[in-house]
């Protein structure tokens, strides 16, 4: 039973994390040129929006989007207007 209710709350907190997702890290790649990445089954463009939005206090120009056919890959480059 004590093994049951382990597994039991593993799976749960597993499940979880799945649904809220970790952003991952903005990455510079020039003077004022930074690349979000939120690919995969949990992140939307969403998540790639608001990543810039809190990089450029809410102030950036999209440069480009990139998205592969299966969508576990998105990348949005952007860069901060000032």
């Amino acid at each position: 039973m004590k093994l049951f209710l382990i597994v039991l709350f593993l799976t749960l907190t597993s499940c979880a994390q799945l649904m809220n997702g970790q952003s991952q890290p903005v990455r510079t790649l020039g003077k004022n040129t930074y690349l979000a990445s939120c690919g995969g089954a949990v992140e939307t463009w969403s998540d790639c929006n608001r990543s810039a939005m809190k990089e450029c206090n809410g102030n950036y120009l999209v440069v480009s989007k990139n998205e592969n056919s299966v969508g576990t890959v998105r990348e949005l480059t952007f860069q901060c207007n000032k």
